[in-house]
């Protein structure tokens, strides 16, 4: 039985999409600078040499925990696991109690300088990574694994163990000496200080780029590669054996990014004594065997002329400029300077290119940074910069690009006022200045909408929290960059792979949290939704499973942690051999011209676009369009109608013009048609017809 109500709230909605001619658009400022706030010094995360700190969700219990490695370039000291005493806690969200002895009992210690929590079992859960300054004087330090107890485990979420031997597991390139147990096989000692997990096989889990750089900061050890078999075993990939994958290279930093809009992760490293290099991932470009291509010299080196990059700590990545792609900038570029490189595009025989925008940041100090991270620290919508330094005073970067500062010689990024009570402009506590700062890492701790910022410190330092108290939450939907458009039609038994990149106001490992699904139905059937993996650089993968014989709609919803949501647009495709959803049923009725002709195209799937053309009326009528949900056909002025009764609100009348009627709908995404008839048809006014009517044929559109 034919559900009429559920049919008339579906086409009410539909017929109010109606486009005649034009597209509808919307438009969003953003809030002007608001001046006064600053940050405030909060909790303490241990005094140690702390070389790097991160966030995570290592409990799943909606707020973010903290780790810190530490022990660097000096002594042996263990890293620590800090967990919000919000949520499952029943404490105050942002505020931590140090739980390293009970949760990570038994954790190592090392000389560690990176940590990242990463799911690398793929059961839904947080684990932890940490890269080590192993060698084999100092009795081995292999980078670790650390395995969440929840998911798969059957444990307690948000406890770890160690599986180190366990996830480590062929070796293609490191020396037998390095090796723990030799026979190419588990961990090995490095001197590794920054470790990145992104997908860069496109395989639908967390591969690894391992860096090395040799017993002193500016050596020349070979970064290694690692894929994960999808159980969270990593396995070395060794690029170098082909001489046209030049990624034989010292690193003190990486990141893992789609520079050229591909869908794949390009990489970019950055090293103390030589120039930052540019590796474009080849997965959907093969060339030869090879994975990573050096595309260094086309992509950067004209721009690193006479500036080769030395004392570079770090390169972070982000859409600086609100173009889409991401730009570059990059820590102590020659010299102690800021640079910010603008990406100007891919160009089709050329690749990727980057310009160095030299003029884009004012207020450069010249001092000893080691890291910069985004951060919309102001909530007007654009990314600003929170600055770490080792000699001194931290500070931040306002960006000028909400206020239309954009390409202008006043500069997109303008350094604030620290401890100065300068206004407008946001300003750090002077319990910042003087330290001996390594790194910094941006989240919102306390779930109040806005970002923070955790400080890990050198020298025994206290690492420190410092919370945005005054901020605006963030109101900022998330957009899609990027989307896979999957042919209109494709053979029968394939899988079709979906990418979505997003933009957003957060710097993007904190994407990597946001809650993104992928709605698939599948014709006209009910709206599936399942979760997408994040594969880093602000990207996400799903999968639709191979149909036979079907129409399908699918698209993504992306929420931020603040809770906006954005949708993409519906994209409609058929796998193998799809009926037609129409059926002409004649009726029609001779007018002027002849019998006016409606025809129809498009489906009632959800989010499909369908239209409704007529054709061959009176030019300059007025036409009624009838729409009923079941046909009983009744006699009209010596004709017969067949979209009978119609719906309440119908006829709907439209002018003819020249003698046509072009009428484009749009069904929302969502939308279950099974079941559904829908029965369409033009009545005009027509002096030369039998009575003074000329009717259309009758079409119907149904979805079985």
């Amino acid at each position: 039985m034919v559900d009429s109500g559920r049919a008339f709230r579906l086409f009410g909605v539909v017929a109010a999409l109606i486009v005649l001619g034009g597209t509808a658009a919307s438009a969003q400022t953003l809030p002007d600078l608001q001046p006064g706030r600053n940050f405030s010094g909060a909790n303490n995360f241990g005094a140690n040499r702390s070389e790097n700190i991160d966030a995570g969700d290592v409990d799943n219990d909606g707020d973010m925990d903290v780790g810190v490695a530490n022990g660097g370039d000096g002594a042996a000291e263990p890293n620590r696991l800090f967990i919000n005493l919000g949520g499952l806690q029943g404490g105050t969200t942002g505020a931590f109690a140090e739980e390293t002895s009970t949760r990570f009992a038994g954790v190592a210690i090392d000389t560690s300088r990176d940590i990242e929590f990463v799911d690398v079992d793929g059961d839904a859960d947080l684990d932890v990574h940490i890269a080590n300054r192993g060698t084999t004087a100092n009795g081995g330090e292999p980078g670790r694994f650390y395995t969440n107890l929840g998911g798969v485990q059957g444990g307690t979420i948000g406890f770890f163990q160690e599986d180190t031997n366990l996830r480590w597991g062929t070796l293609a390139s490191v020396p037998l000496g390095q090796q723990v147990f030799g026979e190419n096989v588990g961990p090995f000692r490095d001197y590794s200080c920054d470790c990145d997990f992104g997908d860069l096989d496109d395989d639908g889990d967390s591969d690894l780029f391992h860096s090395s750089y040799g017993p002193a900061s500016n050596g020349t050890r070979n970064s290694l590669v690692f894929l994960n078999d999808g159980a969270g075993v990593f396995h070395e990939l060794f690029p170098w054996a082909n001489p046209g994958a030049d990624i034989q290279t010292h690193t003190f930093d990486m990141d893992l990014t789609d520079l050229d809009g591909d869908f794949d992760l390009d990489v970019v490293t950055s090293s103390l004594n030589s120039q930052a290099r540019v590796y474009m991932n080849n997965l959907y470009n093969p060339i030869g065997a090879t994975l990573f291509e050096d595309t260094t010299q086309w992509s950067l080196l004209t721009n690193q002329t006479g500036n080769n990059g030395n004392a570079l700590y770090e390169t972070e990545y982000a859409d600086a400029d609100g173009d889409g792609d991401f730009d570059l900038w990059m820590v102590n570029y020659n010299n102690l300077a800021e640079r910010l490189f603008r990406n100007d595009g891919f160009t089709p025989g050329s690749g990727t290119s980057f310009t160095r925008m030299n003029a884009w940041i004012k207020g450069d100090p010249n001092v000893d940074e080691l890291e910069a991270d985004f951060i919309d620290y102001d909530g007007d919508g654009d990314l600003d910069v929170y600055m770490a330094n080792f000699a001194g005073t931290n500070y931040l970067y306002q960006s000028g690009l909400a206020q239309g500062l954009h390409y202008d010689v006043a500069g997109l990024y303008h350094r604030t006022g620290v401890g100065t009570g300068l206004a407008p402009g946001f300003e750090l506590p002077q319990a910042l200045n003087g330290g001996t700062t390594l790194d910094g890492d941006t989240a919102d701790v306390d779930n109040d909408g806005d970002e923070d910022i955790l400080v890990a410190n050198d020298g025994g330092q206290q690492n420190v929290l410092v919370t945005n108290v005054l901020g605006v939450p963030d109101t900022h939907a998330p957009s899609f960059y990027m989307l896979t458009q999957v042919a209109a039609a494709v053979p029968n038994g394939q899988p079709q792979v979906i990418h979505a990149q997003i933009r957003d106001n957060s710097a993007f490992y904190i994407t990597n949290f946001y809650a993104t699904m992928l709605h698939v139905s599948v014709n006209g059937g009910a709206d599936v939704a399942t979760p997408m993996f994040a594969q880093g650089s602000m990207q996400f993968r799903g999968v639709i499973p191979a149909q036979t014989d079907a129409e399908v709609a699918y698209f993504v919803e992306c929420t931020d942690l603040a809770g906006n949501t954005s949708l993409s647009d519906v994209t409609v495709f058929t796998q193998g051999t799809v009926p037609s959803p129409w059926s002409d049923l004649g009726s029609g009725l001779a007018g002027v011209s002849g019998v006016p002709a409606l025809s129809g195209t498009g489906t009632l799937i959800g989010g499909s676009p369908l239209s409704i053309d007529l054709t061959n009326a009176k030019p300059g009528a007025l036409a009624g369009l009838l729409v009923s949900v079941v046909s009983v056909p009744v006699p009209f002025h010596g004709g017969t109608i067949s979209a009978f009764p119609p719906l309440p609100g119908f006829p709907l009348v439209l002018p003819t013009g020249a003698g046509s009627i072009p009428l484009a709908l749009t069904i929302p995404a969502g939308v279950n048609g099974v079941g559904l008839h829908l029965f369409f048809q033009y009545a005009i006014p027509d002096a030369a017809a039998v009575e003074g009517y000329a009717l259309s044929n009758a079409l119907e559109a149904a979805v079985p």
